[in-house]
C-alpha cells in the first residue's frame, strides 16, 4: 500500500515539474514575435521617420535623426516596455501590439493620439 502511495506521489511530482518546463519554455518563446526591426509608419505628430530594433537579448535600438540610442525592454503579453537613454535622461516607452503582432502603437506625447511602427524584419 505505501509503494502505491509513494508512486503516486512519484508520478505527480514528475508531472508537475514536466507541465512548469513546459509553461516557462512556451512564456519564454511567446516574446519571439517581438524581434526584429520596425518602422515608424504613422506619427499623428508628424514625426521623422525612425526605426526600433528589438533583439533576443532584452537590448533594444532606437534609431533616427539623431543616431542611434541604446536601451532595454521587456515584453509582457502583447505589452512592451522599454527604456532609452539619451543626453543624461532615461525614456520609458510603452507599447502594444495589434493582434497580429505586425504593428506596435505608442500614445503620442502631444496629441494623445497612437503613433504606429510596423514590423519590417526579423533580426
Amino acid at each position: 500500500m505505501k509503494s502505491i502511495i509513494v508512486w503516486r506521489r512519484f508520478m505527480l511530482t514528475g508531472i508537475l515539474i514536466l507541465a512548469m518546463a513546459t509553461v516557462y519554455a512556451a512564456d519564454k518563446h511567446s516574446e519571439s514575435w517581438i524581434y526584429g526591426k520596425w518602422q515608424l509608419q504613422y506619427d499623428p505628430d508628424g514625426a521623422q521617420t525612425d526605426w526600433l530594433e528589438f533583439l533576443p537579448n532584452g537590448d533594444a535600438r532606437s534609431i533616427g535623426p539623431n543616431g542611434k540610442i541604446d536601451g532595454i525592454y521587456i515584453v509582457d503579453g502583447d505589452r512592451v516596455k522599454a527604456v532609452f537613454s539619451w543626453k543624461g535622461k532615461d525614456f520609458i516607452m510603452h507599447f502594444r501590439a495589434d493582434r497580429k503582432n505586425g504593428l506596435l502603437k505608442i500614445v503620442t506625447s502631444r496629441t494623445g493620439k497612437p503613433s504606429i511602427y510596423k514590423k519590417i524584419d526579423k533580426p
